[in-house]
């Protein structure tokens, strides 16, 4: 009968209108996929989330933000005392080199400097947070945000890029 011979063709034309409407989705959800941050990276990994402090809400500025080596070199000529610069890399690194006025915060031994340094600063202290490369600095800068400080800069590229782009 003719209802027979249209059955399978009912089902092959509903899988192929499924199978369209899902290739569909599939390609909108692809197109509109966040590319993975560092920060959401790290977050993923079961780091906290950053919050904004009630300080930094109420002047807008974020309590966490990056500055290039150029930036860096300016903050250096003209800051005054106020402004804490803090290195963490390991000791053989310092040795090889590093920067005036940066104070050696190993961030191997966070541990024993984070609660000191949160005791002994302003929290709406500039802190100038530096690495080899930068991926150290963010950790420790999100971690000083973390406990309260909310004029937190690290420095991206680092002391590689500092002897890069300026020379040290």
């Amino acid at each position: 009968s003719a209802a027979q011979s249209a059955a399978p063709t009912r089902r092959l034309s509903a899988i192929n209108n499924m199978s369209f409407a899902l290739r569909c989705t599939f390609r909108a959800a692809i197109a509109h996929a966040r590319p993975l941050t560092h920060a959401r990276a790290f977050r993923a990994h079961g780091a906290p989330r950053i919050t904004r402090t009630m300080a930094s809400a109420a002047s807008n500025e974020p309590p966490l933000s990056n500055i290039t080596v150029k930036d860096l070199q300016e903050l250096l000529e003209v800051a005054d005392d106020d402004v804490v610069f803090v290195d963490v890399r390991e000791r053989d690194e310092w040795d090889a080199g590093h920067l005036p006025r940066f104070e050696l915060k190993a961030l191997s031994a966070a541990g024993e400097w984070l609660p000191t340094m949160q005791k002994e600063i302003k929290p709406d202290a500039k802190v100038v947070v530096m690495c080899k490369l930068g991926g150290r600095s963010m950790r420790a800068s999100e971690a000083l945000v973390q406990m309260g400080f909310t004029n937190v800069k690290n420095v991206v590229g680092g002391y590689e890029g500092y002897k890069t782009d300026i020379g040290a």
